[in-house]
């Protein structure tokens, strides 16, 4: 019994000391709280080193205000810590896709007709894998996209000339999926300028499987041929193939062909003449692209007529694009009437 007393008296001395260590004088629940867990876990092991039994370092430990119960402490895990607060995911910005030209690269779009080179070495290439219009194939795709791989410093990109569905071209099986469109493919017929005739008007759901299926067949065709491959395809939109008097038909088309390639992972930008593109696209279309979980703004590319390097040059940095919103990743010149189409990187 006697023992017992001075124990506790040299057990209280050394909780004294203890808080006296730590700056805190007297031991209210006010002042102890202050103390970090691993301040009390301190204090309680030197109490459990000189002998302390387990009432006596509960005890202790609700007096320094940390833990609500005594059935809460234990000699093993003395102070009970609160479940820790799940902190929030970091930030992760989206990935950027930027062009895969190098800025003032000097480079050339190759087509079906295109008999004369330019001379080597050049900084890159877009090569046609349509013969002009949708659903034709460049017969010389294969030899000229080597040709284009060895003679530039960046891989080679492709280009797709499209059109609205009207003639031979459209059959039902290119315009009724993948959307199903009920049956109703065509309605009333339709004169078109640039198609020559007339013609039955597409609906809007048919126009958006004829432009799918037409990126489609162009992809099938380029994978078919040795060594042809490319993460950036062009949609070439020009007055001089077939479109509707209707530009909500020719943005379905447009749209269609993109979200195809997209599909496969490939990048898809447009090519254009932009009083071309207001006219076959209309003023308020901005095409959507999606690659992955992305959606992104739609590159584009544009001549500017004859003219020199310098005056290209000024073109990337002043020409905004015909399409509110999208950069401009090429622009195309000439520098007289019969030379190849020359480009440059923006």
């Amino acid at each position: 019994m006697g023992n017992s007393f001075f124990m506790k008296r040299f057990l209280t001395t050394l909780v004294f000391a203890a808080l006296f260590s730590f700056g805190l004088f007297v031991p209210s629940v006010s002042h102890a709280a202050s103390l970090s867990a691993d301040q009390v876990n301190s204090i309680l092991g030197v109490l459990r080193a000189f002998g302390a039994d387990a009432p006596t370092v509960s005890r202790v430990a609700l007096a320094l205000g940390s833990a609500p119960t005594v059935s809460n402490v234990s000699v093993s895990d003395p102070v009970a810590q609160p479940a820790p607060v799940p902190s929030a995911p970091a930030y992760v910005p989206p990935p950027v896709v930027d062009s895969p030209y190098t800025s003032s690269g000097i480079g050339y779009d190759i087509s079906f007709n295109t008999h004369y080179y330019p001379a080597t070495a050049f900084g890159f290439a877009v090569v046609g894998v349509t013969a002009g219009k949708a659903y034709t194939h460049n017969a010389r795709l294969a030899t000229e996209f080597s040709w284009a791989r060895m003679s530039s410093a960046n891989s080679p990109t492709i280009y797709l000339n499209l059109n609205a569905p009207y003639g031979s071209s459209a059959t039902t099986a290119r315009l009724s999926a993948p959307r199903a469109c009920n049956g109703n493919l065509f309605g009333a017929t339709t004169t078109s300028s640039s198609a020559g005739g007339t013609f039955p008007e597409p609906t809007k759901c048919a126009a958006y499987n004829y432009g799918y299926n037409a990126a489609k067949d162009a992809y099938a065709y380029a994978s078919s041929q040795p060594y042809v491959a490319a993460s950036l395809w062009w949609l070439d939109i020009e007055d001089a193939n077939s479109w509707s008097e209707n530009t909500a038909i020719n943005d379905q088309v447009i749209q269609g062909a993109i979200d195809y390639l997209n599909s496969v992972n490939i990048q898809v930008g447009l090519y254009s003449v932009p009083y071309m593109w207001r006219n076959i696209a209309g003023d308020g279309f901005t095409p959507t692209e999606s690659l992955g979980s992305r959606t992104q703004p739609v590159p584009t590319w544009f001549p500017i007529g004859i003219d020199t390097q310098i005056g290209a040059i000024n073109a990337c940095r002043r020409r905004p694009s015909f399409i509110l919103g999208s950069p401009v990743w090429l622009i195309q010149y000439e520098l007289d009437s019969t030379a190849v189409d020359q480009n440059i990187a923006c």
